[in-house]
């Protein structure tokens, strides 16, 4: 009997263990086959997915761009294509030798393309260029100097100026330069003219010196659009005249050198025909704020005004100074506020001094026993603090106009310091205590040592 139970479990246990193999390998074969379903569930939506690409894809190909970069000699730049709609990437700037890369342009525009901007349709954009190499244009008037930078100009005129010859230096863009001597050894008669191309261009100092040397057998001429700037801390001047020749014309500047001088004319020749030398020079220990003349200056025209010196705040002569006409007016000094006569000759034919300031000489200061002649002109509206509020010392005058304050006390020249007016200290002339004009003299009032006539005690 017990042997009978014991083989009746043993089946029922192998039977139950039977069942459960049975059951786990279908359960394993269930799995499976849920597997493999998704399996094929999953290549079937990524061929959905590969197909919807691929038919977007087509469609986008069939809407799309190509934009073309023409580096016009440069470097290889890879064309893009781009849906539309979407933006063309800028690329890295391409290179090309003895160039400057600018922009890109769309061909047939003028102006750089925005890369913000949406393709709408293929589009071809050119590479824009300066050349470091200047490009020469014979001219009735001259070699025209353009395309690449102010020294790489000026260097090419180092190599190549050639005697009897003129070179009209176009500047294209606001520049820094270092100090320049034009001179040309073994050529003669050679004129450099420096001219904006169509607008104002500023061309900065940025160490110090001289900005331009003027040395002889050359004419350096300043033209149109050009301004000529300095820095506080300068102690040359913006332009030496050293035994060559200065023109200065209309629509020019010098400006903003106020550790040194505008024009310094050591030998040679200044002409101002126009323009403006302003906001130059420094207080102390300085002579000529605008001009510094030790030869010959011609003023034909333009403006010195706003400069400052210790004698002489618009112009210090120990040369030859003939004043035709222009404006020397806002100047500061101790002596000569407007102009300082120091030695050689100083003559006024025409223009105006006015609103100038300095101790003594408001407009003109004389060193004694040097002579002013003043054939005509204007001097008004000047104010020294001590003597000679529209001049201090000798002067011939037989023609031209300095107003005093005691006949013209809303713009006569006048002596005030801070607590006022002050009477017998010459407001139109002081020479000394016996020969003074306080009210104005006009046109047909002559001033000279021989003619005493005139004069107030």
């Amino acid at each position: 009997m017990k042997k009978v139970i014991t083989t009746t479990l043993l089946i029922f246990s192998m039977s139950f263990c039977m069942a459960q193999n049975i059951k786990q390998a279908a359960e394993e074969q269930r799995q499976r086959e849920l597997q493999q379903q998704q399996e094929a569930e999953t290549q079937r939506q990524q061929e959905i997915e590969r197909q919807q690409q691929a038919v977007e894809a087509q469609q986008r190909a069939q809407n799309s761009h190509s934009v073309i970069f023409n580096s016009d000699g440069g470097s290889a730049v890879a064309a893009q294509i781009i849906y539309n709609g979407e933006k063309a990437k800028k690329p890295a700037n391409p290179t090309k030798a003895n160039n400057t890369f600018v922009e890109w342009r769309r061909e047939g525009t003028s102006t750089a393309f925005d890369f913000n901007t949406p393709i709408t349709s293929s589009t071809t954009l050119k590479a824009v260029w300066v050349s470091l190499a200047p490009t020469v244009t014979v001219t009735s008037e001259g070699n025209v100097i353009r395309g690449a930078t102010l020294a790489a100009k000026l260097e090419w005129l180092d190599r190549n100026a050639e005697s009897h010859n003129t070179y009209i230096v176009e500047v294209s863009a606001n520049e820094n330069i270092a100090p320049r001597t034009l001179e040309y050894r073994g050529a003669i008669n050679i004129t450099v003219v420096l001219i904006g191309d169509g607008t104002n261009r500023t061309i900065r100092l940025v160490s110090n010196g001289d900005m331009f040397t003027v040395r002889p057998n050359v004419t350096f001429v300043l033209d149109n659009n050009v301004t000529l700037h300095g820095h506080s801390q300068n102690s040359g001047n913006m332009v030496s005249v050293n035994g060559g020749i200065f023109k200065m014309n209309a629509g020019t500047t010098i400006t903003g050198n106020q550790g040194g001088g505008g024009v310094y004319v050591s030998s040679g020749t200044f002409e101002m025909n126009g323009g403006t030398i302003s906001n130059n020079g420094k207080s102390t220990n300085f002579n000529g704020g605008g001009v510094d003349n030790r030869s010959i200056f011609t003023m034909n025209g333009g403006i010195i005004s706003g400069n400052t010196a210790s004698d002489g705040g618009g112009v210090y002569n120990s040369g030859t100074f003939t004043m035709n006409n222009g404006t020397i007016s806002g100047n500061t000094a101790n002596n000569g506020g407007g102009v300082e006569h120091r030695y050689g000759t100083f003559t006024m034919n025409a223009g105006t001094v006015s609103g100038n300031n300095a101790n003594r000489g408001g407009g003109v200061y004389v060193e004694h026993w040097r002579n002013f002649t003043m054939r005509g002109g204007t001097i008004t509206n000047n104010t020294a603090m001590e003597y000679g509020g529209g001049v201090y010392g000798d002067i011939t005058k037989t023609g031209g106009t300095i107003t005093g304050y005691n006949s013209d006390p809303d713009n006569g020249n006048v002596v005030r310091d801070n607590n006022g007016v002050l009477a017998r200290r010459g407001h139109a002339v002081f020479v000394n205590e016996n020969r003074r004009k306080e009210r104005s003299s006009g046109t047909h009032v002559d001033l000279s040592n021989n003619n005493t006539e005139n004069w107030e005690q």
